[in-house]
């Protein structure tokens, strides 16, 4: 990763109070090496699951509504910010537009950092909290000190600018909310301009239902589609743990590389159908793969989870009668029954 421009504005506002003051600074921090590790922070938390991704609802920006689309078209020229410092003010002027009516939000300090990676340009804005700390002195007294909360983040988010400029139809903007309430969140996504918010959880259900919807249609048996799941959810878990967004295109690699590339063409088929029409690129939420390799369902009086892969083994479903036999009790199960029949 290398830094552009950074700097940091502070915003002061009290829960339950509706003014807000913009202290904003002069010019651009210094790009040494705490704001690197700053950096390598905040890219690390923002990097977990559970990510929303969305775009603008007008790209090039407009008179109404939020104003972050057409401050970046009048700032942001040819991979470069004409005046970093002065765009940064005016967006942290606007965030406190959304800021203000909200009693229950607290200000903070606004972190905005460009960079570049893998020739890719990329716009962090970031609202960072304070946290009280203890400090030791030169003469190793104890003091109490004040400093940046790095163990969670707030309001976060991340925009690809390249592809933004490119006119990409894809969900080019990427944010968190931490822990926030609904008031809260309900502000900063209409701060951003952000079209039809996407939770990882959400996408990822689609895509366990995709690749369900897939098996299906090729008439796969029981035990090819459970393998071919198991795939699936491996891949994914690999791309969550690395924290990189998962490309729709290498689950239809792993179809080609197991059956053919006819079938590998099906599969991306029926993800751009109505039906789904998945996005190119989707982060993965990890409890959301569970249904791809596990059945489960419940009643007021019943719960029932098994993989996928039990079943014609040791778990028989017949269709007519709408039962299960269930051949290899857990041995716990199979003593409590045998407890209670004595």
């Amino acid at each position: 990763m290398s830094i552009s421009n950074l700097i940091v504005h502070e915003i002061q506002k009290h829960e339950g109070e509706r003014k807000a003051i913009l202290i904003a600074r002069p010019n651009e921090n210094p790009v040494d090496g705490q704001a690197e590790a700053l950096s390598a922070q905040v890219t690390n938390l923002f990097n977990r699951s559970g990510m929303n991704t969305g775009r603008f609802v007008n790209p090039q920006g407009s008179d109404e509504g939020a104003q972050l689309p057409t401050l970046l078209s009048k700032h942001f020229k040819d991979d470069t910010f004409v005046d970093f410092s002065g765009f940064t003010k005016d967006c942290a002027a606007e965030y406190l537009t959304y800021l203000e009516p909200v009693e229950e939000a607290e200000g903070g300090l606004l972190w905005f950092n460009h960079y570049e990676l893998h020739d890719t340009h990329f716009l962090y804005i970031v609202m960072l909290k304070r946290k009280k700390g203890i400090g030791l002195s030169v003469d190793l007294s104890l003091s109490q000190i004040e400093q940046i909360e790095t163990e969670k983040l707030h309001m976060s988010l991340r925009i690809n600018l390249t592809a933004w400029q490119a006119g990409d139809e894809g969900r080019y903007i990427s944010f968190r909310f931490g822990r926030a309430p609904k008031s809260e969140s309900e502000y900063f996504t209409q701060f951003i301009g952000c079209d039809e918010p996407k939770i990882a959880a959400k996408e990822t259900r689609k895509l366990v239902d995709l690749t369900s919807a897939f098996c299906q249609s090729e008439g796969l048996p029981s035990k090819q589609a459970n393998e071919f799941k198991k795939v699936v959810s491996e891949h994914c878990k690999a791309k969550a743990q690395d924290r990189e967004p998962l490309a729709i295109k290498d689950i239809a690699s792993q179809v080609e590389s197991r059956f053919s590339i006819e079938q590998a063409n099906k599969f991306l088929e029926i993800a751009d159908s109505d039906s789904f029409k998945m996005e190119k690129e989707i982060f993965v939420e990890k409890a959301a793969l569970k249904k791809l390799t596990r059945l489960s369902g419940s009643s007021r009086a019943l719960t029932l989870s098994f993989d996928s892969e039990l079943l014609g083994e040791s778990v028989v479903f017949d269709a007519d009668s709408g039962t299960l036999v269930i051949k290899e009790l857990p041995k716990s199960l199979l003593k409590q029954l045998q407890s209670m029949s004595n």
